[in-house]
Protein backbone atom coordinates (compact mmCIF):
# COMPACT_ATOMS: atom_id res chain seq x y z
CA UNK A 1 0.00 0.00 0.00
CA UNK A 2 1.26 3.26 -1.23
CA UNK A 3 1.18 6.14 1.28
CA UNK A 4 0.60 9.49 0.24
CA UNK A 5 3.04 12.16 1.65
CA UNK A 6 2.51 15.35 3.52
CA UNK A 7 4.33 18.80 2.50
CA UNK A 8 4.43 20.77 5.19
CA UNK A 9 5.05 24.59 5.70
CA UNK A 10 5.85 26.17 8.49
CA UNK A 11 5.64 30.37 9.26
CA UNK A 12 8.00 32.06 12.35
CA UNK A 13 6.32 34.73 14.26
CA UNK A 14 7.95 37.47 16.14
CA UNK A 15 6.70 38.70 20.00
CA UNK A 16 7.49 42.35 21.39
CA UNK A 17 6.75 43.68 23.95
CA UNK A 18 8.28 45.55 27.77
CA UNK A 19 7.19 43.45 30.22
CA UNK A 20 8.52 45.23 33.88
CA UNK A 21 7.69 42.07 36.14
CA UNK A 22 7.86 38.64 35.14
CA UNK A 23 4.92 36.33 35.90
CA UNK A 24 5.00 34.44 39.32
CA UNK A 25 4.83 30.84 40.08
CA UNK A 26 1.28 29.27 40.98
CA UNK A 27 0.83 28.51 44.69
CA UNK A 28 0.13 24.69 45.58
CA UNK A 29 -2.48 26.00 48.16
CA UNK A 30 -5.00 28.73 48.69
CA UNK A 31 -4.52 30.89 51.70
CA UNK A 32 -6.36 30.30 54.37
CA UNK A 33 -5.72 33.36 56.97
CA UNK A 34 -4.77 37.05 56.25
CA UNK A 35 -2.38 39.53 58.46
CA UNK A 36 -4.67 43.26 58.69
CA UNK A 37 -2.27 45.77 59.64
CA UNK A 38 -2.42 49.92 60.12
CA UNK A 39 0.95 51.60 60.36
CA UNK A 40 1.37 54.99 61.24
CA UNK A 41 2.48 57.93 58.82
CA UNK A 42 6.00 56.73 58.90
CA UNK A 43 5.04 53.60 57.22
CA UNK A 44 6.76 51.42 59.86
CA UNK A 45 5.28 51.79 62.71
CA UNK A 46 2.15 49.64 63.74
CA UNK A 47 -1.24 51.31 65.13
CA UNK A 48 -2.47 47.96 65.56
CA UNK A 49 -2.59 44.48 63.55
CA UNK A 50 -4.82 41.50 63.66
CA UNK A 51 -4.81 37.75 61.69
CA UNK A 52 -7.50 36.23 60.58
CA UNK A 53 -8.65 33.29 59.15
CA UNK A 54 -11.32 32.42 56.17
CA UNK A 55 -13.78 30.69 58.57
CA UNK A 56 -13.55 33.59 60.92
CA UNK A 57 -14.57 36.04 58.11
CA UNK A 58 -17.01 33.84 56.67
CA UNK A 59 -18.80 33.92 60.32
CA UNK A 60 -18.32 36.96 62.30
CA UNK A 61 -18.57 39.35 59.01
CA UNK A 62 -21.01 39.79 56.25
CA UNK A 63 -20.50 37.75 53.32
CA UNK A 64 -20.29 38.93 49.60
CA UNK A 65 -21.49 37.11 46.97
CA UNK A 66 -23.76 33.78 47.11
CA UNK A 67 -21.35 31.45 44.71
CA UNK A 68 -24.02 31.75 41.86
CA UNK A 69 -23.29 35.72 40.09
CA UNK A 70 -20.54 35.22 38.59
CA UNK A 71 -17.99 38.11 38.01
CA UNK A 72 -15.57 39.32 35.79
CA UNK A 73 -12.63 41.32 35.20
CA UNK A 74 -11.36 42.53 31.66
CA UNK A 75 -8.15 41.66 29.95
CA UNK A 76 -6.04 44.13 27.07
CA UNK A 77 -8.23 44.67 24.03
CA UNK A 78 -4.69 44.93 21.98
CA UNK A 79 -6.38 46.66 19.56
CA UNK A 80 -4.95 50.44 19.51
CA UNK A 81 -8.46 51.92 18.27
CA UNK A 82 -10.23 50.23 21.10
CA UNK A 83 -8.70 50.83 24.30
CA UNK A 84 -11.00 50.96 26.61
CA UNK A 85 -14.04 48.73 25.13
CA UNK A 86 -17.07 50.54 26.29
CA UNK A 87 -19.41 47.38 25.41
CA UNK A 88 -17.30 45.23 27.99
CA UNK A 89 -17.11 42.15 25.56
CA UNK A 90 -13.59 41.91 24.27
CA UNK A 91 -11.29 39.41 26.65
CA UNK A 92 -13.33 39.02 29.79
CA UNK A 93 -11.32 37.03 32.10
CA UNK A 94 -14.15 35.09 34.20
CA UNK A 95 -13.23 35.08 38.41
CA UNK A 96 -15.82 32.56 38.84
CA UNK A 97 -18.91 32.57 41.19
CA UNK A 98 -17.85 33.79 44.59
CA UNK A 99 -18.24 34.25 48.09
CA UNK A 100 -15.89 36.54 50.14
CA UNK A 101 -15.12 39.73 52.43
CA UNK A 102 -15.69 43.11 51.77
CA UNK A 103 -12.00 44.89 51.94
CA UNK A 104 -13.59 47.37 53.66
CA UNK A 105 -14.95 45.34 56.59
CA UNK A 106 -11.41 43.85 56.89
CA UNK A 107 -9.90 46.89 57.37
CA UNK A 108 -12.25 47.64 60.25
CA UNK A 109 -10.88 45.30 62.09
CA UNK A 110 -7.86 47.16 62.64
CA UNK A 111 -9.31 50.82 63.22
CA UNK A 112 -10.43 51.18 59.30
CA UNK A 113 -9.53 54.18 56.94
CA UNK A 114 -9.88 57.58 56.72
CA UNK A 115 -9.74 59.83 53.56
CA UNK A 116 -6.27 59.96 52.58
CA UNK A 117 -5.62 57.05 54.00
CA UNK A 118 -4.28 54.08 51.14
CA UNK A 119 -4.62 50.58 51.62
CA UNK A 120 -1.61 47.44 49.83
CA UNK A 121 -2.97 44.14 48.89
CA UNK A 122 -0.38 41.59 49.07
CA UNK A 123 0.13 38.23 47.49
CA UNK A 124 2.38 35.73 49.46
CA UNK A 125 4.43 35.84 46.33
CA UNK A 126 4.93 39.81 46.95
CA UNK A 127 2.14 41.20 44.02
CA UNK A 128 0.06 43.92 45.63
CA UNK A 129 -1.87 46.97 44.28
CA UNK A 130 -2.86 49.80 46.01
CA UNK A 131 -6.34 51.41 46.86
CA UNK A 132 -7.25 54.74 48.09
CA UNK A 133 -10.25 55.39 50.72
CA UNK A 134 -12.90 56.49 48.28
CA UNK A 135 -12.62 52.90 46.30
CA UNK A 136 -13.07 51.19 49.47
CA UNK A 137 -15.35 52.63 51.56
CA UNK A 138 -17.82 54.39 48.29
CA UNK A 139 -16.88 51.69 45.84
CA UNK A 140 -19.69 53.11 42.16
CA UNK A 141 -21.99 49.90 41.39
CA UNK A 142 -19.89 50.22 38.33
CA UNK A 143 -17.13 48.94 40.49
CA UNK A 144 -18.75 47.28 42.77
CA UNK A 145 -17.60 46.18 46.17
CA UNK A 146 -13.47 45.19 46.68
CA UNK A 147 -13.68 42.00 47.99
CA UNK A 148 -11.08 38.96 49.32
CA UNK A 149 -13.38 35.80 47.87
CA UNK A 150 -12.70 32.61 50.11
CA UNK A 151 -14.97 30.20 47.96
CA UNK A 152 -15.22 29.42 44.62
CA UNK A 153 -18.38 27.51 43.04
CA UNK A 154 -17.08 24.26 41.36
CA UNK A 155 -13.62 24.47 43.88
CA UNK A 156 -15.31 24.86 47.32
CA UNK A 157 -13.47 26.56 50.03
CA UNK A 158 -9.70 27.84 50.51
CA UNK A 159 -7.54 26.01 50.71
CA UNK A 160 -8.68 23.35 48.04
CA UNK A 161 -9.12 27.07 45.59
CA UNK A 162 -5.76 27.51 45.09
CA UNK A 163 -6.49 30.51 43.50
CA UNK A 164 -7.84 31.96 47.01
CA UNK A 165 -7.82 33.75 49.12
CA UNK A 166 -8.46 36.05 45.77
CA UNK A 167 -8.97 39.78 45.36
CA UNK A 168 -11.97 40.67 43.01
CA UNK A 169 -14.29 43.69 42.14
CA UNK A 170 -18.13 42.72 42.51
CA UNK A 171 -19.66 45.09 40.10
CA UNK A 172 -23.35 45.47 40.36
CA UNK A 173 -23.91 46.35 36.34
CA UNK A 174 -23.85 43.90 33.70
CA UNK A 175 -22.65 44.02 29.61
CA UNK A 176 -25.37 43.76 27.04
CA UNK A 177 -24.70 39.73 27.50
CA UNK A 178 -25.76 40.29 31.22
CA UNK A 179 -22.22 39.47 32.78
CA UNK A 180 -21.16 41.49 35.68
CA UNK A 181 -18.32 43.19 34.01
CA UNK A 182 -15.48 45.25 35.92
CA UNK A 183 -14.39 46.39 32.27
CA UNK A 184 -11.27 48.57 31.40
CA UNK A 185 -13.69 51.40 30.69
CA UNK A 186 -15.10 51.04 34.20
CA UNK A 187 -11.69 51.47 35.94
CA UNK A 188 -11.08 54.78 33.92
CA UNK A 189 -14.13 56.03 35.54
CA UNK A 190 -13.80 54.75 38.69
CA UNK A 191 -9.98 54.85 39.78
CA UNK A 192 -7.43 57.37 40.14
CA UNK A 193 -5.42 58.04 36.95
CA UNK A 194 -2.79 56.44 39.10
CA UNK A 195 -4.25 53.13 39.95
CA UNK A 196 -4.50 52.40 36.25
CA UNK A 197 -3.57 48.74 35.52
CA UNK A 198 -1.88 48.25 32.45
CA UNK A 199 -0.54 45.22 30.03
CA UNK A 200 2.45 46.98 28.06
CA UNK A 201 0.17 49.53 26.36
CA UNK A 202 -3.24 48.48 26.94
CA UNK A 203 -5.27 48.98 30.19
CA UNK A 204 -6.13 45.95 31.69
CA UNK A 205 -8.85 45.90 34.90
CA UNK A 206 -8.08 41.99 35.62
CA UNK A 207 -4.31 43.64 36.73
CA UNK A 208 -6.39 44.49 39.95
CA UNK A 209 -6.67 40.13 40.46
CA UNK A 210 -4.70 39.31 43.42
CA UNK A 211 -4.02 35.77 43.69
CA UNK A 212 -3.07 34.10 47.28
CA UNK A 213 -3.56 37.10 49.12
CA UNK A 214 -1.78 37.10 52.69
CA UNK A 215 -1.33 40.71 53.53
CA UNK A 216 -3.66 44.23 53.93
CA UNK A 217 -2.04 47.01 54.91
CA UNK A 218 -3.63 50.11 55.76
CA UNK A 219 -1.29 53.19 55.62
CA UNK A 220 -2.49 56.17 57.82
CA UNK A 221 -2.17 59.72 56.32
CA UNK A 222 -2.59 61.07 60.21
CA UNK A 223 -1.11 60.14 63.31
CA UNK A 224 -3.63 58.99 65.97
CA UNK A 225 -5.32 61.21 68.99
CA UNK A 226 -4.25 64.67 66.37
CA UNK A 227 -0.76 64.52 67.38
CA UNK A 228 1.08 67.39 66.18
CA UNK A 229 3.09 66.58 63.16
CA UNK A 230 5.93 68.93 61.70
CA UNK A 231 7.47 68.48 58.09
CA UNK A 232 10.38 69.73 56.01
CA UNK A 233 10.12 69.15 52.15
CA UNK A 234 13.06 69.17 49.41
CA UNK A 235 12.98 68.51 45.74
CA UNK A 236 13.70 65.28 43.82
CA UNK A 237 13.74 63.90 40.32
CA UNK A 238 14.66 60.57 38.86
CA UNK A 239 14.81 59.50 34.91
CA UNK A 240 13.07 56.61 34.59
CA UNK A 241 14.40 54.42 31.56
CA UNK A 242 11.80 51.56 30.82
CA UNK A 243 13.31 48.12 29.97
CA UNK A 244 12.85 46.29 27.06
CA UNK A 245 12.14 43.03 25.93
CA UNK A 246 12.84 41.85 22.41
CA UNK A 247 13.79 39.03 20.09
CA UNK A 248 14.40 38.44 16.45
CA UNK A 249 14.54 35.59 14.40
CA UNK A 250 17.23 34.64 11.19
CA UNK A 251 14.34 33.17 9.66
CA UNK A 252 10.86 34.08 8.12
CA UNK A 253 9.29 30.68 7.58
CA UNK A 254 10.71 27.05 7.39
CA UNK A 255 9.39 24.24 4.45
CA UNK A 256 9.96 20.96 6.11
CA UNK A 257 9.51 19.72 2.61
CA UNK A 258 7.41 16.42 1.90
CA UNK A 259 7.54 13.69 4.51
CA UNK A 260 5.85 10.46 5.33
CA UNK A 261 3.87 8.92 8.40
CA UNK A 262 6.40 7.34 11.08
CA UNK A 263 8.89 9.18 9.50
CA UNK A 264 11.25 12.52 10.47
CA UNK A 265 12.19 15.71 8.81
CA UNK A 266 15.42 16.82 8.43
CA UNK A 267 16.24 19.21 11.55
CA UNK A 268 15.96 22.89 10.86
CA UNK A 269 17.74 25.43 13.08
CA UNK A 270 16.38 28.83 14.21
CA UNK A 271 19.01 31.37 15.65
CA UNK A 272 17.25 33.28 18.38
CA UNK A 273 18.47 36.91 19.14
CA UNK A 274 18.07 38.91 22.04
CA UNK A 275 18.06 42.44 20.88
CA UNK A 276 16.31 44.26 24.24
CA UNK A 277 17.82 45.52 26.97
CA UNK A 278 17.00 42.42 29.55
CA UNK A 279 17.93 38.92 29.64
CA UNK A 280 14.75 36.60 28.37
CA UNK A 281 13.49 33.45 28.44
CA UNK A 282 11.27 32.15 25.52
CA UNK A 283 8.88 29.83 24.86
CA UNK A 284 7.09 28.46 22.14
CA UNK A 285 3.19 28.68 20.98
CA UNK A 286 1.99 26.60 18.17
CA UNK A 287 -1.19 28.02 16.55
CA UNK A 288 -2.53 25.38 13.56
CA UNK A 289 -4.10 26.52 10.18
CA UNK A 290 -7.42 24.54 11.75
CA UNK A 291 -7.67 22.07 14.20
CA UNK A 292 -6.27 19.07 12.17
CA UNK A 293 -2.53 21.18 11.59
CA UNK A 294 -3.09 21.87 15.62
CA UNK A 295 -3.13 18.10 16.42
CA UNK A 296 -0.60 17.32 13.61
CA UNK A 297 2.19 19.92 15.33
CA UNK A 298 0.97 18.82 18.84
CA UNK A 299 1.66 15.01 18.35
CA UNK A 300 4.43 15.70 15.60
CA UNK A 301 6.43 18.80 16.68
CA UNK A 302 10.15 18.41 18.57
CA UNK A 303 11.70 21.53 19.88
CA UNK A 304 16.12 20.35 21.42
CA UNK A 305 14.77 17.12 21.30
CA UNK A 306 11.54 17.36 23.63
CA UNK A 307 8.24 17.02 22.17
CA UNK A 308 5.89 19.57 21.88
CA UNK A 309 3.69 21.24 23.96
CA UNK A 310 6.17 20.13 27.15
CA UNK A 311 8.93 22.48 25.92
CA UNK A 312 8.43 24.86 28.54
CA UNK A 313 10.81 27.70 28.17
CA UNK A 314 13.13 26.25 24.90
CA UNK A 315 15.72 28.89 25.36
CA UNK A 316 17.08 31.40 28.06
CA UNK A 317 19.33 34.56 26.34
CA UNK A 318 21.12 37.22 27.95
CA UNK A 319 20.95 40.14 26.51
CA UNK A 320 22.72 41.09 22.97
CA UNK A 321 23.10 37.24 22.78
CA UNK A 322 22.16 34.35 20.36
CA UNK A 323 20.71 31.21 20.69
CA UNK A 324 20.36 28.32 18.45
CA UNK A 325 16.58 26.08 18.67
CA UNK A 326 16.90 22.72 16.85
CA UNK A 327 13.16 21.78 15.55
CA UNK A 328 12.03 18.60 14.05
CA UNK A 329 8.83 16.77 12.87
CA UNK A 330 8.43 13.14 14.01
CA UNK A 331 5.04 12.10 12.96
CA UNK A 332 3.38 9.21 14.29
CA UNK A 333 3.29 5.96 12.27
CA UNK A 334 -0.85 6.03 13.12
CA UNK A 335 -1.61 9.90 10.86
CA UNK A 336 -3.91 9.22 8.54
CA UNK A 337 -4.34 12.77 7.22
CA UNK A 338 -2.70 13.86 3.75
CA UNK A 339 -1.86 17.10 2.53
CA UNK A 340 -0.31 20.35 3.35
CA UNK A 341 -0.42 21.26 7.07
CA UNK A 342 0.69 24.85 7.72
CA UNK A 343 1.22 26.72 11.39
CA UNK A 344 2.13 29.76 12.64
CA UNK A 345 5.45 29.55 15.39
CA UNK A 346 4.68 32.29 17.72
CA UNK A 347 7.79 33.09 19.99
CA UNK A 348 7.21 34.64 23.35
CA UNK A 349 9.62 36.66 24.76
CA UNK A 350 9.74 37.31 28.90
CA UNK A 351 11.96 39.07 30.99
CA UNK A 352 14.17 36.70 32.98
CA UNK A 353 16.13 39.48 35.01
Amino acid sequence: MHTKPLRLFLVLALWFSVVLIPASPVAAAGTTSIRVVKYQPDGTTIIDERTIDYATMQSSLPVQGDGIREFYHQGPTFDPANFWDPTETLNLKAKGALKGTDLRDLCELVGGMAPGDTVRVMAIDGFSKTFDYANVYHPTPEQGKIVVSWYAKGYGHVPTWEDGMMLAFFAETTNSAGQYVFGNLDMQRTMPENRWHYYDIYPSSNGYTIKNVGTIAIYSSSSPGGQERNSASMNVSATVVLPTVGISLNRSSVDYGEIEPGTDSAVVDVDITNIGSRDVSVTLEVQGNGAIAQSFYEQSLYVNGTAYPDTGVIAWIDKGQTQTVDTQLRVPPDWIEPGKQEALFVFWAEAAD
